[in-house]
């Protein structure tokens, strides 16, 4: 789809979305989703993602980690074509308590997690061991940045079936080497460090430096920020072309002056960088689709990741505030 027609679909499917999850939902879960179906380029569908939601909701109670704000983005991620909705909740329920089995916390980054295991239930152990085994090293080499939000990164990278010791110390040599390109430390760099082992663990010198020379050049037209870090990750290991680089600065110009984006700036990169992933996965060879599906999801899984953390920043300042 063209410029013209891309920002048109990600104006009405907004609006779509907005529709339906109501003023309660955070402005950001609202865009994450309209991301999702823009970028898989698929038909928002409200009346089956109420019924998504409403099998999430009868298999929890009140207080579920899935019973707020990214509700409606759970439901979206197990709402794909040809799907038995019930079915795929309950799937969703067995992973993340085989997870919690082997020691991941009960939070919504546990669900997130699950999302990215695949489906046979024969292998959910495997995988969640495999999980565990690279979430605690590299809870070894960075005690303070890795938490449950690096949970789907340990079940995605752990999938991959590397050393878990190489793999973590590959990751921290990711990061300091990036720091020293110039790269904030933070959260967002250690998931970029993480996303660079994705194709193979040992740590390469030429995917640092073609990592900045990606953000440099999305520099020239466009705000790039620390929360983009990741995506500019995957844009590095499936090898992004300038000239696809070029298209993705020239969604991002024409999101920019939508009046949805107004004050999210930063969302038209973030969208207009899973369009262009999303169409490079979709003209892989075969032998990478398994890997192409697992990056799709984990793309959507980070933009959730941070709608939860900005909603939850959210919610703190409403609190202090009410407060004082």
């Amino acid at each position: 789809m063209n410029t013209g027609m891309f920002r048109n679909e990600v104006e009405m499917t907004y609006e779509k979305v907005k529709s339906l999850a109501g003023w309660t939902v955070d402005k950001d879960v609202v865009l994450t989703i309209t991301s999702y179906y823009v970028t898989s380029e698929r038909e928002f569908d409200a009346e089956s993602l109420n019924r998504a939601m409403d099998a999430i909701k009868d298999k929890t109670g009140w207080f579920s980690p899935l019973r707020g704000n990214l509700l409606p983005m759970i439901a979206a991620f197990l709402d794909r074509p040809d799907v038995v909705i019930e079915e795929e909740v309950t799937r969703l329920f067995d992973k993340q308590r085989m997870l919690r089995s082997v020691g991941f916390r009960n939070t919504i980054h546990s669900y997130l997690a699950a999302l990215l295991m695949t489906d046979d239930p024969d292998l959910y152990e495997m995988e969640a061991r495999q999980a565990k085994a690279l979430f605690v090293e590299m809870k070894k080499q960075h005690y303070f940045l890795t938490s449950d939000d690096d949970y789907a990164y340990a079940v995605l990278l752990g999938n991959r079936g590397f050393n878990p010791v190489e793999h973590a110390k590959a990751m921290r040599l990711y990061y300091d080497t990036l720091r020293k390109q110039g790269f904030r430390g933070g959260n967002e760099l250690q998931w970029m460090s993480q996303v660079l082992t994705y194709i193979e663990a040992p740590f390469q010198e030429s995917n640092v430096l073609r990592a900045h020379e990606i953000t440099n050049f999305l520099k020239e037209k466009a705000k790039v920020r620390q929360v983009h870090y990741p995506m500019i990750g995957f844009l590095t290991v499936f090898g992004i072309q300038d000239k696809e680089l070029e298209k993705i600065l020239d969604l991002t110009q024409s999101l920019e002056e939508t009046k949805i984006l107004k004050g999210k700036r930063e969302m038209a990169l973030s969208i207009s960088i899973g369009y262009v992933l999303n169409e490079l996965i979709e003209n892989q060879t075969a032998l990478s689709v398994s890997l192409a599906t697992s990056t799709e999801l984990i793309i959507q899984a980070q933009q959730a990741i941070m709608a939860a953390t900005i909603a939850a920043m959210a919610s703190s300042a409403a609190t202090n505030s009410s407060n004082s």
